[in-house]
């Protein structure tokens, strides 16, 4: 499934949802899939700059692919991040790179988040992003 596919079921599944509590609830629910990163890889290094909470990225490159982990203190941003992991994560770096988020714009995500927090979301997206370069 492409990015823009999978991104696209995010998008139906939050919208069907309507209601921002239920969204709180699915992104909730879906942040404890995603896998914490270790205490001796939370380091000012993979802490991305621009998040209201501590947000950090383990981003690695094999045989082609571009692996992400990320985790976050904030479970709400939790749940954001394991929606940009499951977009991202085992992509090519082209794919990675080539991506423009649309999950935040076309759904109330943005409405219900600080702008801090939007700004730290694309900042996690960009972080990604320019190490993916680097492997283009």
């Amino acid at each position: 499934m492409t990015i823009a596919e999978l991104e696209q079921t995010f998008i139906d599944d939050l919208n069907m949802l309507g209601d921002w509590f239920l969204q709180y609830e699915y992104l909730l629910e879906i942040s404890t899939e995603l896998p914490k990163i270790p205490e001796e890889k939370r380091t000012a290094e993979n802490k991305v700059p621009g998040c209201q909470s501590g947000v950090w990225l383990d981003i690695c490159q094999k045989d082609g692919k571009v692996f992400v982990t990320a985790d976050s203190d904030a479970l709400i941003i939790r749940g954001i991040l394991s929606v940009i992991v499951s977009l991202l994560n085992d992509r090519t770096p082209e794919e990675i790179v080539a991506y423009v988020p649309r999950f935040i714009e076309e759904t109330n995500i943005k409405q219900q988040i600080s702008t801090d927090r939007f700004n730290g979301i694309h900042s996690v997206i960009q972080s990604i992003q320019k190490v993916a370069e680097k492997y283009v």
